[in-house]
């Protein structure tokens, strides 16, 4: 017996009816009994399912998505008042990399995948190997070591690759900075509404978990937007300055040259208004940087002049001490009057002094614990390491960190290699070399901060990494464009490519 066309559709009908009134079931079973979260997944399962369709036939629709999340991963388990939502990156990191294979599978060409074998990810394995060595070490008994190693071995690796084979393309570089910008809006309208308005409900109670004692000063309120704390906020805000600046200036389209200015100049403000004093040192170095790179003669000589003229500005002069938010980052340039900078060096002793005895660190996740007098009672508490190098340095001794700035030095040669000798479009040379600044600027602060690794710079750093190495790939489709406009060759697709191609 034939079956008719409607015949043969109605399984396929008859599942999604079944899937559709379970689905409306758990919903209200949920709702009854006011199991939020889980009513929550319920509607989300069927816009995740579109999405996981739709990042199938384009994975960098997935890769935005995850952009979108780290971004405002802080804000969104600060107003949900929930711990662990990270788990929602790790889905979403899964979920990319079976959209990747699954569109290999169709053979599809747009993803490269030489890329991934890059200076970033071979040397990560390097690293890796080390974190397993570590497990030797006796004083590996942290309870967290699990949540540890999973950034550590699992997520970071697989951004780095993910982000090497999906950020390839002159297109999607620009796109990267227009998203990135606008990012930054909706950070420095955060910023301006603490300012001018007032801080809301679930920043007020995270203020009073000990927040204030950093955040709320007699010299004046260190603002943090939608990050994790103004410090973090304040070397973010540095990088993207210093990044936008150059990119501004190596622009052609003038709407594009306005924004990208408007955000260097967010970008400035926000560094001021976090009262975050080692976050100067972010755009002083990428600018120093840059005058080493750039080969320019001229921007060599104005890059220069504003780097010393800054410096001067801050260490010779009194000029604008009446004004709360200078006043404090010109204390950045005498370290040794500052009480905080004196406590920072009192704890590196300390730190120092249990590594004579546990050369491999305090073990992955650990703490140096120390006896303090609180309200007339001795309680123990860790010995806050207070930036990203020293905390590495207390984790895995001096061979732990010797070799994670080793590693650092090494991708930064071969990204300074790549911009200086193998790039030949200008703009695009220009373009690599202020992402390689703003990165080079955060891992300098890693000294005295930790952004480097937080939401969402540290995703942000792994993206401008991977544009650089990618750029000898991403510079040979500009000429390549550049040659099918020269011989008058002009298709509709050479000429969106060629359009996308004005940085």
């Amino acid at each position: 017996m034939a079956y008719s066309p409607q015949q043969q559709e109605l399984p396929p009908k008859a599942i999604i009816y079944i899937f559709f009134a379970l689905g409306l079931a758990a919903l209200a079973y949920a709702i009854i009994l006011q199991k939020l979260i889980i009513a929550a997944i319920i509607i989300a399962l069927p816009f995740a399912a579109i999405i996981f369709v739709y990042g199938i036939q384009s994975p960098r629709l997935i890769f935005l998505l995850y952009a979108i999340v780290d971004y405002y991963l802080t804000a969104i388990m600060r107003y949900s008042d929930k711990e662990g939502l990270s788990v929602i990156l790790d889905i979403l990191l899964v979920s990319l990399f079976l959209a990747i294979l699954l569109y290999a599978a169709k053979k599809n060409t747009s993803i490269y995948f030489p890329n991934a074998i890059n200076t970033l990810t071979i040397s990560y394995i390097v690293w890796i190997l080390f974190v397993f060595i570590q497990f030797l070490n006796p004083r590996n008994n942290n309870p967290d070591i699990i949540m540890v190693l999973r950034g550590w071995v699992l997520s970071m690796p697989m951004v780095y690759i993910a982000a090497s084979l999906l950020l390839d393309k002159p297109k999607i570089l620009k796109n990267a900075l227009i998203v990135l910008g606008i990012f930054t809006i909706t950070a420095f309208v955060k910023l301006l509404l603490q300012k001018y308005w007032r801080f809301d409900a679930a920043e007020i109670e995270w203020l009073r978990t000990e927040a204030w004692q950093t955040h709320l000063l007699k010299s004046g309120i260190r603002y943090f937007s939608i990050f994790s704390d103004a410090g973090n906020f304040g070397s973010h805000m540095g990088m993207i300055a210093i990044v936008y600046s150059i990119v501004s200036c190596n622009t052609s389209q003038k709407i594009l040259r306005f924004f990208y200015i408007s955000i260097a100049i967010m970008g400035i403000s926000g560094l001021f208004m976090s009262g975050t004093r080692g976050a100067i040192v972010v755009p002083m170095s990428g600018l120093a940087l840059y005058c080493l790179i750039s080969k320019n003669f001229k921007l060599m000589s104005i890059s220069a002049c504003i780097g010393i003229s800054l410096f001067a500005f801050f260490a010779f002069t009194n000029i604008g001490d009446n004004n709360a938010l200078i006043r404090r980052m010109r204390s950045a340039f005498k370290p040794t009057e500052d009480a905080s900078f004196n406590v920072r060096i009192e704890n590196q002793k300390k730190i120092a002094h249990f590594l004579e005895s546990y050369p491999l660190g305090a073990g992955i996740g650990g703490r140096i614990m120390r006896e303090v007098k609180e309200k007339g009672q001795i309680v123990e508490k860790a010995t806050p390491p207070d930036s990203f190098y020293v905390d590495i340095w207390m984790q895995t001794g001096f061979w732990g960190l010797s070799l994670y700035i080793a590693i650092n030095v090494i991708i930064l040669l071969r990204c300074c290699y790549i911009i200086m000798f193998c790039i030949r479009n200008e703009k695009l040379k220009n373009i690599l070399a202020a992402l390689l600044c703003g990165v080079f600027g955060m891992w300098l602060n890693g000294y005295v901060g930790r952004g480097m690794t937080m939401h969402p710079s540290g995703f942000v750093i792994i993206c401008f990494i991977a544009f650089i190495l990618n750029g000898v790939y991403i510079d040979k489709q500009i000429n390549n464009v550049s040659l099918v406009n020269n011989c008058l060759l002009y298709t509709s697709d050479a000429a969106d490519e060629a359009r996308s191609v004005d940085l």
